[in-house]
């Protein structure tokens, strides 16, 4: 899980200041889609008392990434999956949303049959990887070879 994290971190960065992501949803610390997920009461009283500091930052990241990878444990394929390839995936829920990714149904259905070229190459072929820069190229090669690449 750690590993997963601190790829997260890498890709998106860290603001302490709220932003509109590529996408029009307003977001803070690494990533965090607030507009959708919102904050907890605890996590606003903390916002108020002290602002948004890293640590709660980190915080929301590592509950976010433990949400992603409980809902990828919804795809009969995702125990399936060695470490590297279901980072993909939770990765790419932590990015697009659950619903993002149900949307590439030709890369899900490849993966259900243990096809990870063509799940690489339906990556690809979408428009995330256009739009997503070092980390679909990243997540694409590490799709395929199922080996941890270093961030390029």
């Amino acid at each position: 899980m750690q590993k997963i994290i601190e790829r997260i971190k890498e890709y998106e960065g860290y603001r302490d200041t709220p932003y509109q992501c590529t996408a029009g949803k307003w977001t803070i610390g690494y990533g965090y889609n607030y507009q959708d997920r919102g904050f907890s009461v605890e996590d606003a009283t903390e916002i108020l008392m002290d602002g948004f500091t890293k640590e709660l930052a980190e915080s929301l990241l590592e509950r976010d990434v433990k949400r992603c990878a409980k809902e990828a444990e919804d795809f009969s394929f995702f125990k399936n999956l060695n470490s590297a390839r279901q980072a993909v995936v939770v990765d790419m829920i932590y990015q697009l949303g659950l619903k993002g990714l149900s949307g590439f149904k030709n890369f899900l259905k490849r993966l259900e049959e243990k096809d990870y070229d063509a799940a690489s190459l339906e990556m690809i072929h979408s428009r995330w990887f256009a739009q997503s820069g070092r980390r679909s190229r990243t997540n694409v090669k590490q799709m395929k070879t199922g080996q941890w690449e270093e961030v390029a």
